[in-house]
């Protein structure tokens, strides 16, 4: 008769692992989607993101992001064509995220 507690560990472990990656690359993601919106800007200061939400099948994000001590605002980015849509007047923020609730 075999462990019955090791496809049970190997299970706890392929899990982990799984979830692990997945925050690591959202992560990742919204680090290059703050510095995109510092280079769109042309500024220097420290960005922030928050309010995300996941649009077009995971391929877009609506959020909004703040630059410490200046301006904020609401921005569109789609990983698939790499476009960045800063402010709810650009067109690519109004298709995508007029009708998400933040």
């Amino acid at each position: 008769m075999h462990n019955p507690w090791i496809p049970v560990v190997a299970i706890f472990i392929v899990a982990g692992l799984v979830f692990s990656s997945q925050a690591y690359s959202e992560a990742k993601r919204d680090a290059h989607i703050a510095a995109i919106i510092l280079e769109s800007l042309d500024s220097q200061a420290p960005t922030e993101i928050s309010n995300l939400k996941r649009v077009n099948k995971g391929y877009g994000v609506c959020g909004d992001y703040a630059l410490s001590g200046a301006e904020s605002g609401h921005f569109y980015y789609n990983s698939a064509t790499k476009r960045l849509a800063l402010g709810n007047d650009a067109p690519l923020y109004h298709d995508n995220c007029e009708g998400v609730s933040n």
